[in-house]
């Protein structure tokens, strides 16, 4: 009777349809650039498998290599390392690049862990799902072809990304609920912020925050899961989150030593590695003499990041002021005057430091940074912070922003109140000689200087930034030139101090129509837009001027051609 089944060509037909689909449907469909985790169970015990990791690539334990079979992803193969997830367990963090049909292979010393087989399908985000989270647009490269290219960043899929970053140096904190993290970051996101500068630490500020042991050879894996779950959640909101894993400090040479900071470093990117993260060399790399080391081994813990990633995301560091103590041997406004030729650094970072002197130093380190062959992004990474609310005032966060961005930064970072420090209820934190408000009586994320990033980033979603340029000598009688544009076409202005500015416009403007409005960045105020016809040159009055106005206020001008 059995016989007789299977001979029925037509039942065989059906059968062997349906066992196809049977195996294809085992495959787990997920979205492009969306984290695919699998877990393997070891049958060996390790002593200390985090210490066991080699600091140079080869001889892992766990390897996973990822195949595309059809579709988009046909050809393309990925190979990641897998890491120690606690116990027996070994875990490995892919996100597919290419949509279509994957299979992957796994390749281990460990017998228990090789030869293991699998299979999934990766779909595209819709469009409005890519709306409604950035980060499904992909990860964060550097616009390498086209007008401004090198300029500015992009995500995976061409689109535009201007950087409008938050400081989050010490949220690693054990002591931090995991919803208070949350608030923040549903915060930042819902104010426009895309980058969170996350400390993710072998040696944090204190033990509190370090994830390795004073050995730097024991890992706090428990605590690691819950900093993975960090970086899980900033995503989600569309956060993309830079990742640096060493705080320089004095004699870092003898105290830690090269291998240990190789390890660690390797040890992040196979953890963090398929999220949508930024990785940063060191915190302040160059402080106390570059820690100890030569400038050759920073160099070349760049190069072992960039080669580690599969997924060639983005490297830099960020630098210590040459006006502090610690960055008077290693003297450095910018990566850029140092580390600009090397291949692996995709763009320049500045710490201009804090105060009134620093904050002025912003557009002129810009500006010779965006000169700089071949062209590389810059961006502020660490500014004068909103320490305590008037300290500095709203108005000088605002020019320091404006100004960098409108110099050719690709983006801008915002730093203040209590979430710099991540001082928080139940981790509260002293910040020494920094003013920084009593208490927890109100939340210090809407400082002024927090909104007006707010209403920086709701400026700049309604323009195409990528397509202008700086173009200071076309502004006349204004004591700060600051202005973006693609001459003839479109500009942005920053009146830092209101009053009247002069535009001098390109040849092709005369007589044809163009319009402007302007926009208050204090308030995120429009005002009323209106036509004028272009000339050689355009006087603009701000709608609110001194002495009419008693208190002066920076203004923003747009004009574009109708």
């Amino acid at each position: 009777m059995l016989m007789k089944f299977f001979a029925d060509p037509k039942i065989f037909f059906l059968i062997t349809c349906f066992s196809l689909f049977s195996l294809r449907a085992k495959a787990e469909p997920i979205h492009q650039w969306e984290v695919y985790t699998i877990s393997f169970k070891s049958g060996n015990i390790y002593s200390n498998p985090y210490k066991d990791i080699p600091a140079t690539s080869g001889d892992d334990l766990l390897s996973v290599t990822f195949q595309g079979t059809e579709g988009d992803a046909l050809n393309k193969k990925i190979t990641v390392v897998g890491f120690w997830n606690g116990g027996s367990e070994w875990r490995v963090n892919f996100t597919p690049p290419f949509t279509g049909s994957w299979k992957y292979t796994t390749f281990s010393t460990d017998r228990s862990m090789n030869g293991k087989k699998g299979n999934l399908e990766v779909v595209a985000w819709a469009e409005d799902e890519k709306k409604a989270n950035p980060t499904r647009h992909g990860l964060i490269r550097v616009k390498k072809s086209g007008e401004n290219s090198g300029h500015f960043f992009e995500y995976s899929d061409g689109q535009p990304v201007l950087w409008i970053g938050d400081t989050w140096w010490n949220w690693t904190k054990r002591s931090i609920h995991l919803d208070t993290f949350k608030q923040l970051v549903d915060d930042r996101s819902a104010k426009g912020f895309n980058i969170g500068q996350l400390f993710v630490p072998g040696n944090g500020w204190g033990r509190e925050s370090s994830l390795l042991d004073e050995t730097y050879t024991i890992l706090d894996n428990e605590h690691t899961k819950k900093v993975e779950e960090m970086v899980r959640y900033a995503n989600s909101k569309g956060i993309t989150v830079w990742i640096h894993g060493w705080w320089s400090r004095p004699n870092m040479n003898t105290t830690i030593g090269a291998e240990k900071m190789e390890r660690w470093w390797r040890y992040l990117v196979h953890r963090f590695g398929a999220y949508n993260v930024i990785w940063v060399v060191a915190g302040e790399y160059n402080m106390n003499n570059n820690g100890g080391f030569s400038l050759d081994f920073w160099k070349d813990l760049g190069k072992l990041i960039k080669n580690e990633d599969q997924y060639e995301r983005i490297v830099s560091l960020h630098n210590t002021p040459p006006f502090w103590d610690g960055g008077a041997e290693a003297p450095q406004w910018s990566t850029g005057s140092v580390l600009h030729q090397e291949s692996w650094l995709d763009y320049n970072q500045s710490q201009v430091g804090h105060g009134k002197y620093a904050n002025e130093m912003i557009p002129l380190i810009i500006s010779e940074e965006y000169k700089h062959q071949p062209s590389k992004p810059i961006v502020v990474t660490e500014p004068w912070y909103e320490f305590i609310e008037g300290n500095p005032m709203g108005m000088d966060i605002r020019f320091a922003a404006w100004s960098a961005i409108l110099s050719g930064a690709a983006g801008h970072t915002y730093g203040g109140g209590h979430v710099w420090l991540a001082s928080v209820p139940e981790s509260a934190g002293g910040a020494g000689a920094w003013p920084l408000e009593k208490g927890f009586d109100r939340t210090t994320y809407d400082y002024e200087g927090a909104v007006s990033m707010k209403h920086l980033a709701d400026f700049f979603k309604n323009i195409k930034w990528w397509n202008m340029a700086p173009h200071p000598e076309l502004v006349r009688e204004y004591p700060q030139p600051f202005c973006l544009a693609k001459p003839g076409e479109e500009y942005v202005l920053y009146l830092r101090y209101g009053g009247t500015i002069k535009v001098q416009m390109d040849d092709s403007a005369t007589n044809k129509k163009f319009k402007y409005h302007w926009y208050n960045p204090g308030t995120g105020k429009v005002y009323d837009s209106k036509t004028i016809k272009g000339d050689n040159l355009l006087q603009f009055n701000c709608p609110e001027s001194y002495p009419g106005v008693p208190d002066y206020k920076d203004w923003v001008l747009y004009i574009c051609r109708e």
